[in-house]
């Protein structure tokens, strides 16, 4: 037998099926690593071809020539695409040559072909018996387990590979993908560090690495891992989007859009870069450039209508309300059912002043649509501007009728008959969406607020607590309870935990900080009370509520002109007129003080 063509050609099979494996699983498993998902074309790194598998793989041993004629009349029999006249060759194979487990692991690729996966099973198992130490035998299996979900002996198949080659390349790779899979990302990125000793320039390994930081939000070691994979391999686009969404979520857009523009140098047809960038410009209100993005879309894509609907927005925001609703009208032209594309056209319709066209649009939002409510919203509000209150308030009513489990309807019903101060409405329009949905946070939110307002401060405790005992992390509960508490002076530790609790879940909103620093102010703490009421008005900087608070807090560390500042900046804030009140009095009490 000619024992080196045997093997040559066994060994290219092999690395076929392993090429195959490694699709499905390594690169399947690591796809939603990111939100965005990757468009069809971009660049992936290579695939780890197993290079080793020649010092790994037994040659087989001296056998009956018949045995080798039926091994190259499977192989002929298999590029003519017959497989089953190549299963059966490769058997009579095996009849002659039983103790070959290379032939073995043979039948079993052609039984991964044919879907026959408990049949290439027990081929792979019946060539451990004859060689225990057998590494494709022990990878194919580990892939076949991996198919079935059975996790645990895929792993104990990858281990046992690094028992016997721990350089093996694949089985590291294998093995921390399904880590990941498993939500195991301790032991995958040990595998990969691992792994890096082995090859420490390994695209693959360092590109895996990074997305499993980006999966344990680790982001900044992701983007270090992400640019040492750039350090070995520039140009691979994936791994430039990869970093570029990293950027994103670092709030690094100047640097997200450099890696953007970088992948259309690469790639100018790439419209996963070309739509981040666009959306960065857009953010930025840079508004032409964007527009410069999305057109470049268009050309390389004139059927795609979401691109029409970005060109729109940018138009209505931009002030062009011929060219936003022809945007607009182009899209429903194309996709009448697309309802997000007519709220668009009814708010260009209200910019434009055409009223009874964009409650036309609105009504035409049906009763399935996530924006069925604030459709709703827009025509109360539009007849309100026309003295057409009544009609609107009806308008609504209807639509609580017709969809009676939508909380957002009994919310803006409420909100309504609250902002007309007919809070008896507002509350039994609430208490009428408990009666559907008894277990909404949101509605037994807006009960509290509105007991707040109508006095009831015991009632409005029970609303907030019932609120947090339906979601615990529902940061603007623990907010209101908390402030409510410090404004009474009561329980003030307590306020103070459901305050800090609130910021955790919420860090950077100027009005949870503002009743952080009030809760400090009102323990007599008044440097820290000053420290957060000051980034309160950073972040909020046009509030008067915060303005007369660290105003407050500047009078307790005597700092009369800093009080002056904010007491008056508070008062051209346009304040409700009881605070009005309270503010003049506090100015004059200070100006006499410094006389």
């Amino acid at each position: 037998m000619n024992k080196v063509c045997y093997f040559l050609k066994m060994k290219r099979s092999f690395i076929y099926l392993l090429v195959a494996l490694l699709s499905l699983f390594l690169l399947g498993a690591c796809a939603g690593g990111l939100e965005v998902q990757r468009s069809e074309n971009e660049a992936l790194p290579s695939k780890p071809i197993p290079r080793n598998l020649e010092q790994t793989q037994k040659k087989p041993s001296p056998s009956n020539p018949r045995a080798y004629y039926f091994f190259l009349l499977s192989q002929l029999k298999l590029r003519d695409g017959k497989f089953n006249e190549a299963i059966e060759a490769l058997k009579e194979a095996i009849v002659l040559d039983a103790k070959e487990a290379s032939l073995h692991v043979e039948l079993a690729a052609l039984y991964v072909q044919k879907g026959l996966m408990n049949e290439a099973i027990e081929e792979c198992q019946t060539a451990l018996q004859d060689d225990p130490d057998h590494v494709p035998a022990h990878l194919l299996l580990g892939g076949l387990y991996s198919i079935l979900k059975k996790y645990p002996l895929a792993i104990a198949s990858y281990k046992k590979v690094l028992q016997i080659d721990p350089q093996n390349r694949e089985s590291y790779l294998f093995l921390s993908s399904l880590y990941e899979e498993l939500q195991q990302y301790d032991q995958a990125i040990q595998t990969l560090k691992q792994f890096l000793t082995v090859e420490p320039d390994s695209v693959m390994g360092l590109y895996a690495l990074g997305r499993i930081y980006i999966r344990t939000k680790s982001y900044e070691l992701a983007k270090q891992y992400f640019l040492k994979t750039l350090a070995v391999e520039p140009n691979i686009t994936s791994v430039l989007m990869d970093l570029g969404l990293t950027y994103e979520i670092q709030n690094e857009p100047e640097k997200a859009a450099e890696v953007y523009q970088k992948i259309l140098n690469l790639d100018p047809d790439n419209k996963k870069a070309r739509d981040r960038l666009g959306r960065i410009f857009l953010k930025k209100k840079k508004f032409d450039e964007a527009l410069n993005q999305f057109r470049q879309m268009q050309k390389g894509d004139s059927d795609d209508i979401n691109i029409r609907t970005k060109m729109g927005l940018i138009y209505l925001e931009q002030g062009n309300l011929d060219q936003a609703i022809l945007e607009f009208s182009f899209v429903l032209a194309a996709n009448p059912r697309d309802d997000q594309a007519r709220y668009y056209l009814g708010a260009a319709y209200v910019e434009r002043e055409a009223l009874d066209q964009a409650i036309s649009e609105f009504k035409k939002i049906p009763l399935e649509s996530t924006l069925f409510a604030d459709s709703r919203r827009n025509i109360f509000l539009i007849l309100k501007r026309q003295n057409k209150a009544e009609e609107g308030i009806r308008i609504l009513e209807e639509s609580v009728q017709a969809k009676p489990n939508d909380e957002d309807l009994y919310l803006l019903l409420a909100e309504v008959f609250e902002k007309e101060n007919q809070l008896e409405k507002a509350l039994s329009t609430l208490r009428r969406g408990l009666e559907r949905i008894p277990k909404s946070e949101g509605i037994h939110f807006q009960i509290g607020a509105l007991y707040d307002k109508m006095g009831e401060f015991d009632k409005m405790v029970a609303e907030m607590k019932e609120t947090l005992r339906l979601n615990p992390n529902n940061a603007d509960a623990l907010n209101y309870l908390g402030y409510s508490y410090s404004e009474r002076g009561l329980q003030l530790e307590e306020a103070l935990k459901l305050i800090q609790k609130a910021m955790e879940l919420k860090p950077n909103m100027g009005y949870i900080i503002d009743s952080l620093g009030w809760v400090y102010y009102k323990l007599g703490d008044y440097k820290r009370a000053v420290t957060e009421l000051e980034k309160a008005n950073q972040l909020t900087p046009d509030d008067s509520t915060i303005s007369e608070h660290l105003a407050d807090s500047y009078v307790k560390l005597s700092r009369v002109d800093k009080a002056l500042e904010f007491y008056e900046k508070a008062l051209r804030l346009d304040p409700k007129s009881d605070q009005k009140e309270r503010l003049q009095k506090k100015i004059q009490e200070l100006k006499e003080k410094k006389k």
